[in-house]
């Protein structure tokens, strides 16, 4: 099937609807009418012969085909980004779309104010976009596969090959417990000893970091997210890491506290992560500079090889 320009014009209203879950978020994205969108939702329908979505009294729902047609489209989209990067590219001038995935609960980072890289890039011209994904740093890295977004900010990962990875900034998480929980009252005293006959929480991708100092603790529970890991250390019966400017709210309130720090106090590597290419577009190119100038190290090595060296080294 050889596409057309209503054919594209068709498969962006599609993903539309997909990424705002169904036909009103559609209209609003785009400020079409719910006639419009129809209307080019059923002539893509057409020329594919299949369905993409089905709508009626049961809702919104994404047909099998129509998930599979979604998930190829992000790389005609990168693909359409790249090539307006380039005309920027051979004009001097910054334009073109950059997608990018950032790992979740950052914002309340005082030393990591990602606004003010958004704003010095969007300084540089207003032909340029910039679309953020919030995510969980395992779907960042699907995301960044699939070609569904450009460049993954995220802690680090071990064993995650085929990227181009750029070493960003660290993050210091403590332990912390609840007022709910025993060791509350005894935080800044308590013993290694003590702190291990409790329960601990973790986040699965951390590949039990948040133990270096524990390994003889007892995990009953993983959180697929810092807002999970904040919900079980808060009921008082878990206790686990959190970055110290995320937890900070709480422990203002009086409703979280550290243990032992700084002793039991860990650090978060962050990356920038990008696939491997020598042709990186000139607003991705302005936007890692932005980053690493304001926030980042000054180090940066490829992926596959920093693994190559973390295996050697752990022998």
């Amino acid at each position: 099937m050889r596409l057309s320009p209503a054919d594209l014009r068709g498969l962006m209203v599609f993903r539309a609807i997909v990424e705002h879950g169904g036909f009103t978020g559609a209209q609003l994205a785009l400020g079409m009418s719910q006639s419009t969108v129809s209307f080019h939702l059923k002539s893509l329908e057409e020329r594919l012969d299949f369905e993409l979505c089905q709508r009626g009294r049961r809702g919104f729902q994404v047909t099998a085909r129509g998930r599979e047609v979604y998930e190829a489209s992000k790389a005609l989209v990168g693909a359409i980004s790249g090539f307006e990067g380039r005309l920027g590219d051979l004009k001097q001038e910054v334009f073109g779309t950059l997608r990018v995935g950032l790992v979740d609960n950052t914002i309340t980072d005082p030393n990591f104010r990602m606004e003010d890289v958004i704003e010095a890039c969007m300084r540089k011209g207003d032909q340029l976009e910039i679309q953020i994904l919030i995510a969980h740093p395992e779907n960042l890295i699907a995301e960044l596969s699939k070609g569904g977004i450009d460049i993954a900010i995220t802690p680090q990962i071990e064993f995650i090959s085929g990227f181009a990875e750029t070493i960003f900034r660290t993050e210091v998480h403590s332990l912390y417990c609840s007022d709910r929980h025993p060791l509350f009252a005894t935080a800044e005293t308590a013993s290694v000893e003590q702190i291990i006959s409790h329960d601990f929480v973790l986040r699965p991708y951390t590949n039990k970091k948040e133990l270096r100092h524990f390994s003889r603790a007892r995990v009953r529970a993983h959180a697929s997210s810092m807002e999970a890991q904040t919900i079980f250390i808060l009921s008082g019966r878990l206790i686990g890491y959190l970055p110290d400017h995320y937890a900070r709210s709480w422990v203002n309130v009086g409703r979280l506290r550290p243990l032992l720090t700084p002793q039991t106090q860990i650090t978060s590597q962050f990356v920038i992560l990008s696939n491997n290419s020598d042709d990186v577009p000139r607003l991705q190119h302005l936007f890692m500079k932005e980053l690493l100038t304001r926030f980042g190290e000054t180090s940066s090595r490829d992926n596959d090889h920093h693994h190559e060296v973390t295996r050697s080294t752990s022998k």
